[in-house]
């Protein structure tokens, strides 16, 4: 890049700036995002917003080197394409993870979570959590009401979804 077109850059980015500084906070992330990727295409917008996989950047099996951002439901879940509603089920349960790590989930909150997203999800997601299972290993052990992710189901969501374990608290009612 030389001089011209990082001069360019700057000038847009301050832009970009004076416009998300004037809305509120809890969106300003998700703007950013959508304005850099209409200013600097999708190229550009994925280095500004600080994406580290690189070009051919897999690893084996088709891990993908790259963790994925966690902080907005709905743009972790626009990153995925799922077809079967159980599939849901376990991006949800992933989103749920990296969010607040190891706990047991209860279908209810997955119901909830799923309908406040416009996701599709099985009736009984407490079965799919039950049945689910990686090359014969399951990935949730039932604790009480709800189902806590094993060892390989947290491996499951890192290699899927690329995800890590979070950290949060979890949200009092």
């Amino acid at each position: 890049m030389n001089k011209k077109e990082i001069e360019a850059v700057k000038a847009n980015l301050l832009e970009i700036n004076e416009f998300i500084l004037k809305i509120e906070p809890e969106i300003r992330s998700a703007a950013f995002d959508f304005l850099a990727e209409a200013y600097f295409g999708d190229e550009r917008a994925s280095k500004i917003k600080g994406d580290t996989e690189k070009e051919g950047g897999n690893t084996k099996k088709g891990q993908k080197t790259n963790t994925a951002n966690t902080d907005d439901l709905g743009a972790f879940i626009s990153k995925f394409q799922h077809d079967k509603p159980a599939d849901n089920v376990m991006l949800l349960a992933a989103w749920l993870y990296a969010s607040y790590g190891v706990y047991s989930i209860t279908a209810k909150e997955i119901k909830e979570l799923g309908d406040s997203c416009g996701l599709i999800t099985p009736g009984r997601s407490d079965n799919t959590m039950r049945g689910a299972k990686k090359n014969g290993k399951g990935l949730f052990n039932q604790q009480g009401k709800g189902w806590k992710p094993t060892v390989s189901g947290e491996l499951y969501f890192k290699d899927t979804y690329g995800v890590t374990k979070g950290n949060k608290s979890l949200p009092t009612e």
